[in-house]
This record gives C-alpha cells, sequence and structure tokens, in this order.
C-alpha cells in the first residue's frame, strides 16, 4: 500500500509506484504476483528491494458452511525498511513554492521582460556534505494518481509537450550555463598561473583575436567597456573581455582539467535514474560532434558558452565546492535505511546496492 500525504511535495524525488507490468512480472515472478505495486521512478524504484518488504503465508482451514476452524502462519510477513533521505521537508516546501512563483513572475514580465518560461528548477545542497536538502523540478506531478491506474487524460497532461511533468529536469535536462561557469576560468587561471589576483586588465569593450572582434556585454548593452578590472572585479561584473585574455592565455585544456575538477561535464552519482552527463567544451568532445576546434572555441567555452551543456545538479555541485574551498563532495539523497527489526544498513552496502541498480 502507498500513499503520497503531502501531495506533489518532492515528486521527482520519491518517484511512484504502479501496479508491476507484464515483463516485469517475468521477470520476477519468484517474489511478486501479478496484482503487485512496484516502484516506477525516483527512490522508489531505486530502493524498490528495500522498501516492499517480504509477504508472510497464513494456512486458512474451513468449514464446508465457510466457517474458520483454524489460522496457521506459516511464514511472518516482514515490513520494509523505513528510507531516511537528507532532504529538509519544510525546505523542500518553499523551494516548490519560491519556484512556482517565480516561474509565474517571469511570465508576467517582473523582472522587466516577461518571457514564456514553463518549467524551471531549485536544489540546495550542504556544501561540506553533498547532501540534497531540497530538490525541485517544475512542472512536478501526484505520485498517488498511479497508484490506481492513472487516466489517460492525466497521462497526457503529464507527458505531452514541453512542460512534461515526469521530466526531473535537476538531473534531466542540460543547459548553458552562461556566466556562472566564470569562476571556473578564474580559478583556472589563478591555479595555473597565467593570471594572478592583483594583475588588472582594461576591458575596452571590444576584444580582438584571430582577426575577429568579440565584444563584452557591456559594450552591446551600453557602448562601453568595464575599465580596469582585477579577477574580482571581472567576475563581480561579469567581464567578458577579462575571461577571454585568461583563456586565449591558458588554452582550452587547462581551462578543461579545472572544470573537470569540479564535475562538470560529468555524472554526479545522485542516487536517482536518468541522470545525464551533459558536456564541456573541450577538443576531445569537439572530435567526437566531427567538429574541428578553432581559438574562437575556447573564448567562447570561458565564458560558459559554445558546448559546455550542464545539468543543475552539476552547477550546484560545482557551486559547492567553491563555497567549501574546493573540497570534492559527493551528492547524495539518502541519509539512512534502517531495516524492519531496528538494524542500520552499511553505508557499503547501500552504495554497492545503488551502483548495481545504476549500472
Amino acid at each position: 500500500v502507498r500513499q503520497y500525504t503531502q501531495g506533489t511535495l518532492a515528486s521527482h524525488i520519491l518517484g511512484y509506484a504502479a501496479k508491476i507490468s507484464n515483463e516485469e512480472y517475468q521477470n520476477r515472478k519468484e517474489t511478486y504476483s501479478q496484482n503487485d505495486i512496484i516502484g516506477k521512478t525516483g527512490i522508489e524504484y531505486i530502493l524498490e528491494e528495500y522498501l516492499r518488504g517480504k509477504k508472510g503465508t497464513k494456512q486458512i482451514d474451513m468449514a464446508v458452511d465457510g466457517t474458520i476452524t483454524a489460522e496457521v502462519i506459516e511464514e511472518e510477513a516482514v515490513a520494509g525498511s523505513k528510507v531516511i533521505l537528507t532532504i529538509d521537508s519544510k525546505l523542500q516546501q518553499i523551494a516548490e513554492n519560491t519556484l512556482a512563483a517565480n516561474v509565474e513572475k517571469i511570465r508576467n514580465g517582473g523582472f522587466g521582460h516577461a518571457y514564456n518560461a514553463k518549467s524551471g528548477a531549485v536544489i540546495a545542497l550542504n556544501v561540506k556534505t553533498g547532501e540534497v536538502l531540497a530538490m525541485c523540478s517544475a512542472p512536478d506531478f501526484e505520485p498517488q494518481l498511479f497508484i490506481d491506474g492513472i487516466s489517460n487524460d492525466k497521462w497526457n497532461e503529464y507527458t505531452q509537450g514541453e512542460r512534461s511533468a515526469l521530466l526531473n529536469r535537476t538531473i534531466q535536462s542540460t543547459y548553458a550555463p552562461g556566466s556562472v561557469f566564470k569562476m571556473a576560468t578564474a580559478i583556472a587561471g589563478l591555479e595555473s598561473g597565467n593570471i594572478t589576483d592583483t594583475e588588472i586588465m582594461y576591458d575596452t569593450g571590444i576584444y580582438y583575436y584571430g582577426g575577429s572582434s568579440w565584444r563584452c556585454w557591456s559594450y552591446t548593452d551600453y557602448g562601453r567597456g568595464h575599465g580596469s578590472v582585477n579577477v574580482s572585479g571581472a567576475i563581480k561584473h561579469s567581464c567578458n573581455y577579462y575571461f577571454y585574455e585568461t583563456a586565449k592565455r591558458m588554452g582550452i585544456d587547462t581551462l578543461v582539467k579545472y572544470a573537470r575538477y569540479f564535475g562538470l561535464g560529468s555524472k554526479t552519482g545522485i542516487e536517482l535514474v536518468g541522470e545525464e552527463a551533459g558536456m564541456l567544451a573541450s577538443k576531445e568532445n569537439s572530435q567526437k560532434l566531427n567538429k574541428p576546434w578553432y581559438g574562437g572555441d575556447t573564448l567562447n567555452a570561458a565564458i560558459g558558452q559554445g558546448d559546455n551543456s550542464f545539468t543543475p545538479m552539476q552547477i550546484a555541485k560545482y557551486i559547492a565546492m567553491i563555497t567549501n574551498g574546493g573540497h570534492d563532495i559527493d551528492v547524495s539523497l539518502i541519509k539512512e535505511i534502517v531495516a524492519a527489526d531496528g538494524t542500520v544498513v552499511s553505508k557499503s552496502e547501500i552504495e554497492e546496492y545503488i551502483n548495481k541498480r545504476l549500472g
């Protein structure tokens, strides 16, 4: 039996359970019956073996008139394990409410211009441990509707068009990072010695490279550059000019080395199915796309454009690592699993099980 008492709250984390399919049943006849429900997505799917418990067997003797004459329990039923997530439910609710409000605000021009916003994602991490405190994707869905068989109308609403509610945009969609990537460029430049924290560059608004002119956003918007900036000022003002020069000095391979350290372009390993790896702009990935690599591609990559495409979860991990001083973290949703008899499942057992489940 499944009851989701909080409606749509954390729907993309929890996932949903529904009647076992014929294919699933054929593969699990030993432990499932044709009328069982089974986890299909999210934590419901990943931790199915822990959540479901074990059926018991009872023998009932009846007289001819239907009177029960004896009951013998041949095998006791075992309750499923208790799964404790890292999610703060109150923060999760705030995140979902705020996301919905901001999508609506964007649609109504509340930030200066109206855009046809249809979806979004929010992630909050513990920057020291990598524990996910809140994680939501809009639009969301009602897990309870799947238990007794979802209607065709609701299924179509959830799955058709750009607003697919079953898509977890925090890990299954990738986006160009834009200027948040510039911090990786700055760190790569500083660590490799190609820039220092005191060096001043003068942004005229137009950067000349390879016979082409590359404009800083301030020139496009205001007809002027940012003037004299050091690395902190370049980050503060999001100065393209500064990061173009930094990228030209160090080259794409150095930038890629440090971006990879932050996990950009790689799966985080969160305990959910369907996570995308995204793509880090590099000569290697350009070759996979059958595209030559030009110097201008290095400049584009340095400001978070070009082939750079990451999941919101990767960006959250990257920001968390910058915040914690550069220490790597393992992004995680599962805090603890407690068996029916009260014993706590070991971290190593959970990790081995998750790795196998995720392939």
